[in-house]
Parts: C-alpha cells; sequence; structure tokens
C-alpha cells in the first residue's frame, strides 16, 4: 500500500478546505506547510499552494523549494492549488503558444519541486477557485463562496481517485 500526505499552503483558508477534502478522500493526514514531517516513509506527496497575479503565492513557492531537502527524491508528487483568476488563457503566452492559466500555474509548481528531476510529477491534477482578496487579510471579494460545497465534493472525489490508482 502506497504512503501518502496532503501538504498545502493556504493564506484565507481556502486552499486548507482543498486539502482536507483530499486528504479525506485518500485517508491520509493533512499538514500545512509550516509542520512538514520528515518524508522518507512516503511515496506519494499530494502538494498545494494558492496562486496570486499569476504566480505561485510567495510562502508556496518557498516551501515548495524547501521540500527539496526533505527527503524527496524518487517520490511520486500530485499537485493541486486554488486561484481565485478565472481560468482564460495566461496573459504572458498570448503571443506564443496560448495556455491556460492552470496550465502554466502548474508547470511553475513542477518547476520549484522538481528543479532537479528528483521526483515524479503525476499527470492527475487538481484546480479549484478560490477566493479574491485584495488585501493581504481582507475580507473577500467576488467570488465568495469559494470553494463551493460542489468543489469540495470534487476535491473528496480527486483524493479518492489518487488512491484508487496508486
Amino acid at each position: 500500500m502506497v504512503k501518502a500526505i496532503v501538504i498545502y499552503n493556504s493564506r484565507g483558508g481556502n486552499t486548507k478546505k482543498v486539502a482536507m477534502k483530499l486528504a479525506e478522500g485518500l485517508e491520509v493526514e493533512c499538514k500545512n506547510q509550516k509542520n512538514i514531517p520528515d518524508l522518507k516513509d512516503y511515496d506519494l506527496l499530494v502538494l498545494g499552494s494558492w496562486m496570486i497575479m499569476g504566480m505561485v503565492s510567495f510562502a508556496g513557492a518557498r516551501y515548495l523549494r524547501k521540500l527539496r531537502k526533505k527527503n524527496i527524491d524518487g517520490k511520486k508528487v500530485a499537485l493541486f492549488f486554488t486561484s481565485g483568476a478565472p481560468d482564460d488563457i495566461h496573459p504572458m503566452t498570448e503571443n506564443k503558444v496560448p495556455k491556460k492559466i492552470h496550465e502554466v500555474m502548474f508547470e511553475k509548481m513542477e518547476r520549484r519541486v522538481n528543479k532537479n528531476n528528483q521526483v515524479t510529477i503525476l499527470p492527475e491534477r487538481f484546480y479549484c477557485k478560490g477566493a479574491v482578496r485584495t488585501m493581504k487579510h481582507g475580507a473577500p471579494k467576488e467570488p465568495i463562496g469559494h470553494p463551493t460545497e460542489e468543489e469540495l465534493v470534487q476535491a473528496k472525489a480527486f483524493g479518492e481517485m489518487l488512491k484508487e490508482k496508486l
């Protein structure tokens, strides 16, 4: 049996909600980036963060880089993120090969985690809408209510699918 863990970075609680549902579906523990255990005994790492302005959050990027020093060689990694932005064409790719925002975000996360190609990034990925905030801890603007109950059900189903597959 594969031993897995869900690790996340969350600012307003949306990514945490999604991470907890993923962990529930996988039937594994869920930790925030401040409480990462030794990862040597895990086979699968499910890693998530929130995005801001087309980039991995600063804290998310930092924890993803730090993971490279935590016994992750040879591990399988599944990625997820939340973002308040609509999943349109990423503005930096409009004049090149157009890519959706979620595609660019997953590529950025993958580069942070797998700089030296020491892990296997799984093609299974999960993206979920998060609340838009204008200030660091300000009240959310539109869309209030994300992730929705339906999105949380999808997150749990994603975890269950990973469990079945692995």
